[in-house]
């Protein structure tokens, strides 16, 4: 009887301490969530890899070809990664947006600006576009390059890879109606 009741108290304590535990974990990344939202990073380069999807050589390759593209036609393209303590999956596309607006993707006036938002953790993918570019990129157009260009990469975890497709891709096609 004093063994079974030793046994019964060390479990209900130790429920309660991994109940405890796994309370402030939660609010731990709520916090963690609401300070990002209310003060996303600002970006240092057109690529901002906050997943760790891809290496340094990766991460200058996709600048440099952003980078020679923004300036043959004026157009700004952004890549985020999003890793899953950041934000809830439910405000994924909300994020993408948040950032998109905060960061202010595409030369002022035109609104010229693509935001790639992307989260392994999730496996989402959004595609901002401006004002200005949307009226050329169509978000019909945005989703068939999803689709054709980014997924199937992805689907294999060659994230690095699909991204690259995808933003050739992009280019090509805003290249095309210039």
């Amino acid at each position: 009887l004093v063994i079974a009741i030793f046994l019964f108290s060390t479990s209900v304590w130790s429920q309660e301490k991994t109940e405890n535990i796994d309370s402030l974990r939660t609010k731990t990344i709520e916090v963690i969530k609401n300070v990002f939202w209310n003060n996303p990073p600002r970006y240092k380069k057109w690529v901002n890899d906050y997943e760790n999807l891809y290496t340094l050589k990766q991460e200058a390759e996709l600048t440099t070809l952003i980078d020679n593209f923004e300036k043959e036609t004026s157009f700004e393209i952004a890549i985020v990664t999003i890793d899953t303590l950041i934000v809830a999956e439910d405000k994924f596309e909300d994020l993408s947006l948040h950032i998109a607006k905060t960061w202010g993707v595409g030369k002022r006036f035109k609104d010229n600006g693509i935001l790639i938002a992307i989260s392994n953790g999730y496996r989402r993918i959004r595609i901002q576009n401006g004002n200005g570019t949307e009226k050329i990129f169509t978000n019909e157009e945005t989703q068939l390059v999803i689709d054709d260009y980014f997924i199937p990469y992805f689907k294999k975890e060659e994230y690095f890879n699909g991204t690259l497709s995808g933003l050739k891709e992009i280019i090509r096609v805003l290249k095309s109606k210039m």
